[in-house]
């Protein structure tokens, strides 16, 4: 769930911005699933900004959307300008004076640069029978009708998988993209938003794991499934970060973070914050006080500021070009304590998502259900 924060002069002034913001909340929802384009005069937040990629995608799951939310912070981190309705929703709760149908409108006729995030319910808007003349699909087949030269700007992005009969006839031919898939289609697809907006100088957010080492682990029966699982997150081999390890007590998840650690540590030289959450952690600052211990000298602001933000710690994450991996160890004391539970699965879990730099190891009797964050 986001939480807008925001300051208020009087209990007057608190009414009528939460209506307001309830208001923009509600219309948002509303136009998005029934989408109607009113005439209107241009939206101020758009003049003079043709240079920019406008995204558009179905809200079909919270799986989808956080991975379209993934893509729009992997742009940013490219210094990519990107119109985006949850960022713009972020950054005004109220929602667009025109109306969200208008804004969608204008973000697709005047953005240099226009992804359409590939899904079953983005195409089955499009191709629905004789949609209504003024809806997101009828602008769209608009300007992909008779070839009016639109193609050139506007691309497909694959996030998951769809099959080829899905997919519109007269969109066969535009550009495709998988950037989830390889670093080098996420470099194909920066470098392709870049040029198009008259970018010079745009770097990459991809970072360079390492490849496998050889390291024999003292696990004696664990080298042949649970081994490898901690391998290829840690070497670059999967681009899913997240390693979840889910046991009873006394099987040995504990010996498994260890020898990550040595692993991690010793043979790729990553950037590692070992965390025991039995370990007198009865606070979020508790977990980031041992964070800053082990990682003080490559997180700046973080360390600046006392060690005590969590959105510091998540900005010098971020900006990281060298791997590091935290490591989460008796997790089943943490899903005692809401806040540090919350703070693992909400925030830092979910940061992976977009933190190219980052692994995330968490081992105990329970873990994190990540399926349900965000």
């Amino acid at each position: 769930m986001r939480r807008v924060y925001a300051t208020f002069n009087s209990l007057e002034d608190f009414a009528l911005k939460a209506t307001k913001s309830v208001a923009g909340l509600r219309r948002y929802l509303e136009e998005r699933a029934s989408p109607t384009i009113q005439s209107h005069s241009p939206d101020p937040s758009l003049s003079g900004m043709p240079n920019q990629v406008f995204i558009s995608y179905r809200h079909e799951s919270p799986e989808h959307a956080r991975a379209v939310r993934r893509l729009g912070e992997l742009l940013r981190q490219a210094q990519i300008p990107v119109m985006f309705d949850r960022f713009f929703l972020d950054e005004n709760p109220c929602g667009p004076d025109i109306g969200w149908s208008n804004w969608y409108r204008e973000c697709a006729t005047q953005s240099q640069r226009v992804l359409i995030v590939a899904s079953e319910g983005w195409f089955a808007a499009y191709d629905e029978n004789d949609p209504p003349p003024e809806s997101d699909a009828a602008v769209f087949r608009e300007m992909l009708r008779d070839g009016k030269g639109d193609n050139g700007r506007i691309s497909l992005v694959f996030l998951h998988e769809i099959t080829a009969d899905k997919i519109p006839g007269c969109m066969h031919g535009s550009n495709r993209f998988r950037p989830f898939d390889t670093d080098d289609q996420l470099d194909q697809l920066i470098r392709w938003l870049a040029e198009g907006v008259g970018l010079q100088g745009i770097r990459s957010p991809t970072v360079c794991w390492p490849a496998p080492v050889a390291f024999q682990p003292d696990l004696a029966d664990r080298r042949q499934r649970e081994w490898p699982a901690v391998v290829d997150p840690l070497s670059g081999r999967s681009r899913e970060r997240i390693l979840l390890l889910e046991a009873d007590s006394g099987l040995g998840k504990s010996e498994i973070v260890r020898q990550a650690n040595a692993y991690a540590r010793g043979k790729l030289d990553l950037l590692v914050a070992a965390v025991d959450l039995k370990s007198e952690m009865f606070k979020v600052e508790d977990v980031l006080k041992q964070i800053y211990r082990e990682l003080c000298a490559h997180l700046p602001n973080f360390s600046r500021e006392g060690a005590s933000k969590t959105d510091l710690l998540l900005k010098d994450l971020r900006a990281l070009r060298r791997p590091a991996v935290l490591l989460f160890d008796s997790y089943e004391v943490a899903a005692e304590n809401k806040a540090i539970a919350d703070w693992i699965g909400q925030q830092i879990l979910n940061e992976v998502e977009t933190t190219l730099s980052l692994a995330v190891i968490v081992a105990g009797q329970t873990v994190p259900d990540f399926a349900q964050a965000g």
